[in-house]
């Protein structure tokens, strides 16, 4: 059975298909739709000139909550642009995403409750928003997270429009056989960074293992043609019924662990390619 990031990714795939050429986006099929579904919808909407959707009357509040029509509940973090930066030096990133992510990370501690791991949300965030930020050349990149209290997990979902975790490679001149495993090499730690600076952890292999090994959750990552989930197992590649996404977008699931150990979740892992789809 495929993992419910899957099938929440899957879903995208029916909604675009039924509202190809449409100029209002109908969710109305639809009574509930989490951010792993959401989130890479409205990023569609926003690239295809599309204003107006038509909701399910069980997730209209929600949706005007999420577009911030509404005030929050103490569930989700609505819908976010990050700050973009441009540099010329790597070590300008660094810097800058430190101070950044700060208060993101207080905002994900605030909505567990003070009971999730704050050292490891911070890590998190620092190699994801790095990544963005030195690879992705994106104009636009958002945030949405919710929070699901009867199985004390939070969905932390980030994309961004910018050149593909592919098309990157593709940049670089690096080879590979198909979009699913760019995004497998990159899992495993195989990079673009022409310096190799590694001041703080190694990007995706970092957020993989915190993810599924740390808080034992499972990890998403679709860019372009290409789609990768993560767990303690390993990766596993998806082809079948899959969107294309025009850049990357990630899923971080997580939960109430305390990780002893944040440093050990920091060092490479060479993670096995698994069953695939």
């Amino acid at each position: 059975m495929p993992p419910s990031l899957i099938n929440n990714l899957r879903k995208v795939d029916r909604i675009i298909k039924d509202n190809q050429g449409q100029q209002v986006m109908d969710l109305s099929r639809y009574s509930f739709i989490a951010p792993p579904t959401l989130l890479p919808i409205l990023q569609y909407m926003e690239l295809h000139d599309i204003h107006k959707y038509r909701p399910h009357l069980a997730t209209k509040s929600y949706l005007e909550k999420v577009l911030g029509k509404k005030k929050c509940t103490d569930t989700t973090i609505p819908l976010r642009k990050l700050k973009t930066f441009q540099y010329d030096d790597y070590f300008q990133v660094a810097d800058r995403t430190e101070l950044y992510l700060s208060d993101l990370t207080d905002e994900i501690v605030l909505l567990m409750h003070s009971h999730v791991d704050a050292q490891s949300v911070n890590v998190l965030f620092y190699e994801m928003l790095t990544n963005i930020y030195k690879h992705s050349y994106c104009e636009n990149a958002y945030i949405l997270c919710q929070k699901y209290p009867t199985v004390n997990t939070i969905d932390i979902c980030i994309i961004d429009d910018g050149i593909s975790i592919p098309g990157s490679f593709e940049q670089e001149g690096l080879e590979f056989t198909d979009d699913s495993e760019a995004i497998y090499e990159a899992i495993n730690g195989r990079t673009t960074d022409k310096e190799k600076y590694n001041l703080h952890g190694r990007g995706l292999n970092t957020s993989a293992n915190i993810t599924s090994l740390g808080f034992g959750e499972e990890m998403l990552i679709a860019s372009r043609n290409g789609v990768c989930t993560v767990n303690k197992k390993g990766v596993r590649t998806w082809k079948r019924k899959m969107p294309y996404i025009d850049g990357t977008f990630v899923t971080l699931r997580i939960n109430t662990n305390k990780i002893k150990n944040i440093h050990e979740y920091i060092k490479h892992r060479e993670y096995m390619k698994n069953e695939i789809d």
